[in-house]
């Protein structure tokens, strides 16, 4: 276990102040070298020990880091659907979020439709995570959840951006709330081919039909 010294600065100098003092009084016409040496060495060590105590300081602020939460709400083309816009929520930290609640600059719906004129409507998310909250989200886990497809979601929300704050805690304790953004804009003309993995399957789909007796 590491050992982090407790003095401050103001300490470490008040104790080399008495220490000169002392040896001042007690220091001969031919002791002013040997005093004046010892003077800087422990000046050095003061100042070692101030620098330690930051090193210190710094590193238990990062194995605090390492082991914290950190949840964050994306936007991510479905790689087998690629027409379908998910709404993916992760534990890209190295700790246990608990009690994770969201809060949204305006109320999300899914839509779906592939052009702007849709005729269909859009369905106010009222159910699930976002909503009522994850009780306990580990390192690496997520929850994805459909939005929608981009036509239907263009329409509904246009180009905003909608904001995501993320509340929760970790052991007990309040954790800095980390903020995402998603939006439908970015989406729209971009490229979202079919997996490798989803056109297997599909020209395997497409043979065994082939040759399957009528």
């Amino acid at each position: 276990m590491t050992c982090e010294i407790s003095l401050t600065y103001a300490q470490i100098i008040e104790a080399v102040k008495e220490w000169v003092n002392l040896n001042l009084q007690h220091a001969g016409s031919t002791d002013w070298v040997s005093v004046a040496a010892t003077i800087a060495l422990v000046c050095l060590t003061a100042l070692l020990a101030y620098y330690t105590k930051i090193l210190a300081v710094e590193a238990r602020k990062t194995r605090e880091q390492q082991t914290e939460p950190n949840v964050i709400v994306t936007a991510n083309h479905d790689a087998n659907r690629p027409t379908i816009i998910l709404l993916v929520i992760k534990n890209i930290g190295n700790g246990l979020a608990q009690n994770v609640k969201f809060e949204m600059s305006q109320p999300l719906s899914v839509a779906f439709g592939f052009g702007g004129d849709t005729d269909e409507k859009s369905r106010p998310i009222e159910r699930g995570p976002l909503i009522t909250g994850i009780p306990s989200l580990g390192p690496g886990e997520s929850r994805v959840l459909f939005w929608g497809q981009p036509g239907g979601l263009s329409k509904a929300i246009g180009s905003d951006v909608i904001t995501i704050t993320c509340r929760y805690e970790c052991a007990g304790k309040g954790m800095p709330p980390s903020v995402s953004s998603i939006d439908i804009e970015s989406f729209m003309g971009t490229v979202a081919d079919e997996s490798f993995e989803l056109r297997a399957v599909k020209a395997l789909e497409s043979i065994a039909h082939k040759i399957s007796p009528s």
